[in-house]
């Protein structure tokens, strides 16, 4: 509780000098998170899609958006001829800007270890796609898609985990509850 009490001041601007610049970074701040849930809760209902897709090429078409909303439009992995419902910039780079946020805040220490998963959670389930990609038949295809879609549950998390349970749903709660 002290934790969370320490980041509400923080982020309140209780504790940066100049209430107008920390009202200003909490914006930013919440403004960056709320965009990285819209583009996961977007990759998850892509993958949704994959996972109950009745052929190989309609699972490994909807793999590949889901991978194109996960590494962005500047990644090798990134495929032009597949319609691209993301923002362009990737997941995987929501998750690295998250982790740089939280390593240079010391007020945020608590949510090192989240954004650290998040980072992991969103890496994996890129592989997994890539899987779903290979695969020869559209039972493997839908399982690495479903297995992907998990993965990016868990980066999502819910409101009430723990914060070094959660996930960025975890961090924008408690952001714009406090």
């Amino acid at each position: 509780m002290k934790k969370q009490w320490l980041l509400m001041l923080i982020l309140g601007g209780l504790l940066i000098p100049g209430v107008t610049q920390a009202q200003d970074d909490r914006q930013n701040l919440r403004g960056f998170l709320e965009i990285f849930v819209t583009q996961l809760d977007l990759a998850i209902q892509q993958a949704s899609f994959g996972a109950t897709a009745l052929t190989t090429d309609e699972a490994q078409t909807q793999a590949h958006q889901v991978l194109n909303i996960t590494v962005g439009e500047s990644d090798a992995g990134f495929d032009a001829t597949v319609p691209n419902l993301g923002d362009g910039v990737g997941l995987i780079t929501y998750a690295r800007r998250l982790t740089v946020i939280v390593s240079q805040t010391d007020q945020l220490a608590d949510f090192r270890v989240t954004a650290e998963n998040i980072t992991f959670y969103v890496a994996t389930a890129t592989d997994f796609l890539r899987q779903a990609l290979r695969s020869q038949n559209v039972r493997d295809s839908r399982r690495f898609i479903h297995i992907a879609q998990g993965l990016m549950l868990a980066a999502r998390g819910t409101p009430g985990d723990l914060p070094s349970e959660g996930g960025i749903r975890t961090l924008l709660s408690m952001v714009v509850n406090n």
